[in-house]
């Protein structure tokens, strides 16, 4: 239970402790029926309602049945704008995927500028501004760092402290951009030396993902947002567009490349299954951010967990394979999601029963003392 709807429930005579969560990956339990012996009455968490396991969950903007927010909280919404709530959010979270779509998997830095120049971009004009981000981790010290910084790009100690508390708190920074490509590639090389997180993009995509980033922010926002009284029409509209299938036309930026990431084994691949998969790309702030997305998105209701479960267990063994392999950010990974679902036993029997929950993870067991993860 979170904070804020502790102080929001009545706790007397409960014994009570508290703790900091050491691993995000979670979210409140406030409005899980399974979740406690006696209803809580959360004002910010409306009871789930029970769903047949067996069925397969589909998202709606539908308002939800009586066990949702009472009657006089939801909203009549028009269907012209909810048509256009949900363009607005698809766009958004295509605007996302496209970007990432260019992102590289692993912090390495070209060794020849050749190498650079044909990195994958989705720069339409190719033009030759890059720039050098140095990623967070947890190998070095905050002193090491802002003595890196003072060294490699002459700033005085009060400019590389706010410049590391920025990396430290949102988990990546731009140190340098310029067009001068060899100095930014010897100063990138440089930093790969002491074995520190760094990349070197062009400025376009590099601008891409910060604006990436704000989108996601802004998705956050809505999700805490009421429209009049409910609360819950914006999640609905966001998670009904997780669920959908991303939509590539003649105005996206790569509608004629290659698809780079790969669903053909995932049955009916939506957006949120190409997001979980591109967890690894982003840095820390979008990384939870994302998660507390989704942390919205089943606390909404008891179908949209199932449905949210369901994809999360189609793309758990790539997620665990992402996780061991390229994941750069060791305390913000979204394997730990399956700490909210799986253990709750209504999704554990519907993701057993209907995504070969067992057999993947039997799989995933497998490989990983066969030498084959």
């Amino acid at each position: 239970m979170c904070a804020n709807c502790f102080h929001a429930t009545n706790h007397t005579d409960h014994n009570v402790s508290f703790f900091i969560a050491q691993q995000p990956g979670g979210c409140c339990d406030c409005g899980d029926e399974e979740a406690w012996r006696v209803p809580l009455q959360c004002p910010s968490h409306p009871p789930s309602r029970r769903a047949d396991v067996d069925a397969t969950p589909k998202s709606s903007v539908k308002p939800l049945s009586s066990d949702g927010p009472t009657v006089q909280d939801r909203v009549s919404v028009p269907h012209e704008l909810q048509e256009t709530m949900r363009r607005t959010v698809g766009y958004a979270l295509n605007f996302a995927l496209d970007t990432l779509d260019y992102s590289p998997d692993e912090s390495s830095v070209p060794l020849h500028e050749a190498d650079l120049r044909t990195q994958p971009t989705a720069d339409p004009m190719m033009k030759d501004q890059y720039c050098v981000v140095i990623w967070n981790d947890n190998k070095h010290s905050f002193e090491e760092l802002i003595k890196l910084l003072c060294d490699m790009t002459n700033r005085t100690r009060e400019e590389a402290v706010v410049v590391g508390n920025r990396i430290d708190e949102n988990g990546r920074e731009i140190i340098d951009m310029n067009t001068n490509v060899m100095r930014l590639l010897e100063m990138a090389q440089s930093i790969t030396q002491i074995d520190l997180g760094v990349t070197i993009r062009r400025a376009y995509d590099t601008f891409r993902k910060q604006v990436s980033e704000v989108i996601i922010e802004w998705l956050l926002d809505l999700t805490r947002s009421r429209l009049g009284t409910d609360y819950m029409i914006l999640r609905e509209v966001i998670a009904a567009e997780l669920m959908s299938p991303r939509r590539r036309d003649n105005g996206s930026y790569n509608a004629s490349a290659q698809a780079i990431l790969s669903l053909k084994e995932i049955p009916n691949p939506a957006r949120l299954d190409a997001l979980l998969l591109y967890h690894t790309l982003p840095w820390k702030k979008p990384r939870l951010s994302a998660k507390d997305i989704y942390a919205s998105v089943i606390s909404s209701s008891s179908e949209h967990k199932l449905s949210l479960a369901g994809h999360f267990a189609n793309v758990y063994p790539r997620v665990i394979d992402a996780y061991l392999l390229v994941d750069r950010e060791a305390e913000t990974p979204i394997k730990y999601f399956a700490l909210q679902l799986f253990t709750v036993p209504s999704v554990a029997l519907h993701v057993v029963r209907n995504h070969k929950l067992i057999s993947r993870l039997l799989a995933i067991i497998a490989a990983f003392f066969t030498n084959q993860i």
